[in-house]
């Protein structure tokens, strides 16, 4: 059974994977690339980003797509899995973000970087806000 819960999940893992786009669109065109904690890998940022490693403002690939199919699977499974697994990617994703140098570079940020962690951390806060909704509102209607 869907309810307004699970369009709700969705919305917010699809706006996870239109932020992602941007902060792509954006870490290619600025030229960040993803040095999680300092670890750099030896690749042009488009091709960091295309093998999954992700960008300093955009998250791997793998997590928007995870998310996605994840929320579109919310009401037909009939378990948590979903939520739990949306709340996770949003919970990653700002810790991503976190250990990133270039998140601490502030003065260097272009009006497009600072737009892309903006973006990024707000659709991860919402992936992480409505798992978070969902799960509780999936109890209540389990109780009944």
């Amino acid at each position: 059974m869907t309810d307004g819960s699970d369009r709700i999940l969705r919305a917010a893992a699809l706006g996870f994977a239109g932020a992602t786009g941007y902060s792509s669109v954006v870490a290619i065109r600025e030229d960040l690339p993803g040095e999680p904690l300092g670890i750099r890998i030896p690749l042009s940022v488009s091709t960091g980003l295309l093998i999954g490693w992700g960008a300093g403002v955009a998250a791997p690939w793998p997590m928007p797509v995870v998310a996605l199919v994840a929320a579109a699977r919310t009401g037909r499974d009939g378990t948590a899995r979903p939520a739990l697994l949306c709340l996770g990617i949003g919970v990653a994703g700002i810790v991503g973000i976190l250990i990133e140098p270039n998140t601490y570079n502030a003065k260097l940020w272009t009006p497009a970087t600072r737009r892309a962690v903006i973006a990024h951390v707000a659709s991860c806060a919402s992936l992480v806000g409505t798992g978070i909704w969902r799960l509780r509102h999936s109890r209540k209607l389990a109780a009944r």
